[in-house]
């Protein structure tokens, strides 16, 4: 073996790292994160006359902040980007609510029209066929327990890593040597536990970016996400057994979760040097204005190196500036300011480019997130009698927010990257990403049947045809589902990070263009753009086009259902389902944001491409837990009795 390694749990309460005993019992136990919720509602309804119904109530909710039993809470005690060291202590709690308690009223009223005159008699009658209702109320959102462990579990000290390699002498974070270092010597299967305390971690020294660790914190005093959410609808009774409604349904998201790198390095104090070494560029020069930048290129009156500010900073030369990375993000067709700022973090702590270098990327758990939901709701409803049921449902609606995600995401880091849609493209200006949010679909049209076929005993047709006759065609029965909605929007990146470090730039559009899917020879699945000329990278420092400005292609699935019911006796009959899933088998492509073999990125060789994993269909999540998207069809066999 060429290296040994082995993490160990830090208990900060009494500064110590695990295992340790209790008794005469080892334990690895160590924290236990606790939050206390505290629900108190009230809710009456008063007919206050024999058409008009009212609904009120109120909910108080009580949410402590997150603590941790058998462990102790940390907290920064100066905000996590100051300049300074930030040193982290023990506190009660995670962080502070804004308010101890917080109620949430609900109101609702049903009335029935009375109107025996008029247009209002003319569109409502007065057969109390029609019902109008109204509704608001107030919800509010708790922090989730997995969001106190993923700051938790960040801490420093918390977590310490030792190593040894070969010959195994040393070993990092003041870690012990492993005694015996060959297999014929009982290799050893543990390290010792480091010899430095975890307290010691709790104020780190400034690093390079690619050194310092990652942290995640909460805002030191967390705001209530609130929801107001309203609605008004007009229900009406029609011929034939049919129920229509149409309704105005409405939200408001204030304070809610959101999760981004408070520790973005931006590279607008470096700038004005940039644009300075990219001309360089452009005149054949190596950045610094020092020789040719590459072999059988003239470097043609260079901007000498005491003109550019950044290479008067110690820590960052000439190696640095002009080496093959730099050199690519440099480039005029590339405009990477961002990209290069954080090579300089990399290289020298002197130009200061992140606000707190003592960690990389910080996820800040605050509630920056706002959103805005408004809908037209229409449903056409038949009860189900005489062996026919049905319910169409149409939304025409739109959703807008600044983070379509809840922050906990998939790992403890709030799933944060350079170029997905759940990271802001720049932190520095939230209303650069308000727009459509990443769910959002125009039309939603929903329809579903279900027919029992007049045929057999009993029924219309072959109601008195023998009993062998009515065990064939007889007690048959077809369900369908069929869902049609507009595409999600996506956002086209430049593939680029020309502004910040933090996440690629959207591409500016410099033609007009849309979303259009059509086939391309030689591409399998269709492509939304035929090509990136109507796109180009941002200039240095600026973040590109909006957020969610195209559309995907539309979905469309049918599902249907076959059963048949064999009566044998007057109590046991058996029943046989054929259901299929996507019954048409019909692709419905993802965008490029989620495809399988696409990118929304300028500069990816499969730009604009959908291929080739379609979207499954909703519905066989519970058959087949991939999601498979091609045709299903499942049979079962039932006794009921």
């Amino acid at each position: 073996p060429a290296r040994i390694q082995q993490t160990f749990i830090g208990n900060l309460s009494n500064d110590t790292f695990l295992p340790f005993k209790v008794g005469d019992e080892v334990t690895l136990f160590a924290e236990q994160h606790k939050l206390n919720q505290f629900n108190l509602y009230f809710q009456d309804e008063w007919r206050a006359r024999p058409n008009l119904t009212l609904n009120y109530g109120v909910r108080l909710e009580i949410n402590p902040p997150g603590t941790t039993v058998g462990g102790s809470v940390l907290r920064s005690t100066t905000p996590i980007t100051s300049s300074s060291a930030v040193t982290f202590a023990k506190a009660n709690s995670w962080y502070d609510n804004d308010r101890f308690g917080v109620l949430g009223p609900r109101l609702g009223l049903a009335y029935t029209p009375d109107w025996k005159t008029g247009v209002l008699h003319k569109l409502f009658g007065d057969n109390g066929k029609s019902v109008i209702r109204l509704g608001y109320g107030i919800a509010y959102d708790t922090i989730s327990s997995f969001q106190v462990t993923a700051a938790a579990g960040r801490v420093p000290g918390l977590l310490v890593t030792c190593s040894s390699t070969f010959p195994f002498t040393t070993a990092t974070n003041g870690c012990a040597a492993p005694p015996n270092t060959t297999i014929g010597n009982n290799f050893p299967q543990l390290l010792a536990p480091p010899t430095t305390k975890p307290s010691s971690f709790l104020t780190l020294q400034p690093q390079l970016f690619s050194n310092a660790p990652p942290i995640t914190v909460f805002a030191p005093v967390m705001k209530t996400p609130t929801v107001h959410q309203w609605s008004l609808s007009v229900q009406r009774e029609l011929p034939g057994g049919f129920v229509g409604q149409a309704a105005y349904v409405g939200r408001r998201g204030n304070h809610l979760f959101m999760a981004y790198n408070i520790n973005q390095i931006n590279s607008d104090p470096i700038l004005p040097s940039y644009l300075l070494m990219q001309e360089n560029f452009r005149r054949g020069c190596n950045p610094n204005g020092v020789g040719a930048r590459a072999t059988g290129l003239t470097c043609v009156n260079p901007i000498p190196a005491s003109s550019i500010p950044l290479l008067s900073i110690p820590g960052v030369t000439a190696s640095v500036v002009n080496s093959s990375g730099s050199l690519s993000e440099i480039d005029p067709t590339a405009n990477a300011a961002g990209a290069f700022a954080q090579r300089i973090e990399d290289n020298t702590l002197n130009a200061h480019l992140r606000p707190n270098q003592q960690f990389s990327t910080i996820t800040y758990l605050d509630n920056s997130g706002d959103s805005t939901y408004h809908a037209a709701q229409f449903t056409l409803r038949r009860r189900f009698a005489s062996g026919l049921g049905l319910h169409l449902a149409y939304t025409y609606g739109k959703s807008i927010d600044n983070q379509s995600v809840d922050p906990v995401g998939a790992a403890s880091g709030g799933g944060l990257s350079t170029t997905n849609s759940r990271t802001p493209t720049d932190i520095r200006n939230f209303r650069e990403e308000r727009a459509r949010s990443d769910f959002d679909r125009l039309h939603v049209f929903t329809l579903a049947t279900a027919w029992e076929l007049p045929v057999g005993k009993g029924h219309r047709f072959l109601g008195d045809a023998p009993g062998f006759v009515n065990q064939v065609l007889g007690g048959w029965s077809l369900n369908s589902i069929f869902t049609s909605m507009s595409g999600e929007p996506f956002s086209v990146r430049s593939g680029f990070r020309t502004s910040n470090s933090a996440h690629e730039s959207r591409a500016d559009v410099i033609a007009p263009i849309r979303a259009d899917p059509q086939e391309v020879p030689g591409v399998v699945g269709p492509v939304v753009f035929p090509n990136a000329n109507a796109f180009r990278v941002p200039a240095p420092g600026s973040n590109g086009a909006g957020r969610n400005i195209f559309n995907a292609p539309r979905y469309w699935n049918l599902d249907l259902s076959f059963v048949k019911v064999f009566p044998i006796t007057e109590r046991f009959r058996l029943q046989f389902r054929t259901e299929m899933f996507n019954a048409l088998n019909h692709p419905n492509f993802d965008n490029p944001r989620d495809a399988s073999v696409g990118s929304p990125s300028i500069q990816s060789s499969v730009f604009a491409q959908t291929c080739c994993a379609t979207v499954a269909p909703p519905s066989t999540q519970t058959i087949i837990q991939t999601g498979e998207s091609a045709r299903v069809i499942q049979f079962a066999l039932k006794l009921q009795f």
